[in-house]
C-alpha cells in the first residue's frame, strides 16, 4: 500500500490499480481512504454475485460487471470498477484468467488512444473489453445448439433433453447479465452516473450498442432452443405414434383371428343338435378355419396398405438453423 500511495502522489497521470481477490478487508479500507471511495461501494465489492450496475458518488463512479473467464458460460467473474478524475481501480474476485491482458498490452506498448485520454476513457476500455468477451461465449453456445439441431431428429433419450435444458439455463443467465450490463452502461451514456467526458461518450455508446447486439443474439438463441424442444417433442411423439400404429395393426389383425379360434373352440355337443358346430364334422372344416383366418389377415393388410398405414415413405424433416447476427 505504501508503494501505491507513492504512485498516487507522483506526477499527474491516469493510474490503473488492478486487485485480484477480495479477502483482505483492511486493504480495501486503506484503498478507500487513499482514493476517497464511498464505504457503501466498498461493501458491494466484497459481496460477490452482484448484478451489473452503475452508481455515481461525489467525485467518482462505481460500476459492477460480470466477466467470462473462458468460453464456458458457467465461469463468470465479478469485476468492480471505480474511476475518478485520474484513476481507475478494478477489483476481480480472484478467479484465474481474465480478458484484460490485451488491454494491458496496448497500454504497455502505448498503442491506441488510451494513453492520450483520461481515466473515463480507460474505464470505458475496460468495460468494452469485458462486454466484447461475451461474443465468443455466445458463438460457442450457437455452435452447441447447431449440433443439437443435427441430433434432435435422430437422437432420443433424456441425455439430449438435459443438454438442451442446460443450454437454455445458460442463455437465461446470459440474458440476465447482459440486460443488467446494458442498463448500467446506459446510465453512464445518459450522464446519470459517472464523470464521463464528451470525448468518451461516443465510444461508450458503441459499448452500449455491443450489449444490445449480444442481447439480440441471445434472444435468437433462446428462440432456437424453444424450437429445438418443440422439434424434439414432435419427434418423440412421432416415434411413439409409429409404435402405437404397429401395435394397433397387430391387435386389429389378431382380434378377428382370436374370435374365429375361440368360436370353433367351443365344446357344444354335436349329437344334441344339428346346429351345434356342424363344421366339426365336415371333412374340410379345419382347412376352412385356417383359410378364413388367413383371408381375414390378408384382407386387413390390403386395407391398411390402401389407407396408407403400411409402406408409407417417411419424409425428411427440414432443419432450420439459427444464425448469430
Amino acid at each position: 500500500m505504501a508503494a501505491l500511495r507513492e504512485l498516487r502522489n507522483q506526477a499527474p497521470g491516469v493510474l490503473w490499480v488492478n486487485i485480484e481477490g477480495i479477502g483482505d478487508a483492511s486493504t480495501f479500507k486503506e484503498l478507500g481512504d487513499l482514493f476517497g471511495l464511498h464505504s457503501l461501494a466498498l461493501e458491494d465489492v466484497v459481496h460477490l454475485h452482484q448484478r451489473p450496475k452503475a452508481e455515481e458518488y461525489d467525485d467518482h463512479a462505481y460500476v459492477v460487471l460480470q466477466m467470462p473467464t473462458s468460453d464456458d458460460t458457467a465461469s463468470l467473474e465479478q469485476v468492480s470498477i471505480f474511476f475518478g478524475a485520474d484513476y481507475v481501480i478494478t477489483v476481480q474476485d480472484g478467479q484465474p484468467g481474465d480478458c484484460l491482458e490485451p488491454l494491458r498490452q496496448r497500454i504497455r506498448g502505448a498503442r491506441g488512444r488510451i494513453r492520450q485520454h483520461g481515466a473515463d476513457y480507460l474505464a470505458y476500455a475496460v468495460m468494452d473489453t469485458i462486454v466484447d468477451s461475451f461474443f465468443p461465449v455466445v458463438e460457442q453456445l450457437n455452435g452447441r445448439l447447431e449440433q443439437f439441431e443435427d441430433q434432435v431428429i435422430d437422437r432420443d433419450g433424456d441425455e439430449l433433453v438435459a443438454e438442451i435444458h442446460a443450454a437454455r439455463h445458460e442463455l437465461h443467465m446470459l440474458r440476465r447479465v447482459l440486460a443488467s450490463s446494458r442498463e448500467a452502461i446506459g446510465l453512464l451514456v445518459r450522464g446519470e452516473a459517472g464523470p464521463i467526458s464528451e470525448l468518451t461518450l461516443p465510444f461508450l455508446r458503441d459499448c452500449h450498442d455491443h450489449t444490445a447486439q449480444l442481447l439480440d443474439a441471445v434472444e435468437a438463441l433462446r428462440e432456437l432452443v424453444a424450437g429445438l424442444m418443440d422439434l424434439h417433442l414432435a419427434g418423440t411423439s412421432n416415434r411413439m405414434n409409429e409404435a402405437m400404429k404397429v401395435l394397433t395393426i397387430i391387435a386389429t389383425i389378431f382380434i378377428p383371428l382370436s374370435f374365429i379360434a375361440s368360436l370353433y373352440g367351443m365344446n357344444f355337443d354335436r349329437l344334441s343338435s344339428p346346429w351345434n358346430m356342424p363344421e366339426l364334422g365336415w371333412r374340410f372344416g379345419y382347412p376352412f378355419a385356417l383359410s378364413l383366418m388367413l383371408g381375414t389377415s390378408v384382407g386387413f393388410l390390403l386395407y391398411f396398405r390402401h389407407r396408407g398405414w403400411l409402406g408409407k415413405t417417411r419424409k425428411k424433416t427440414a432443419h432450420v438453423r439459427g444464425e448469430l447476427s
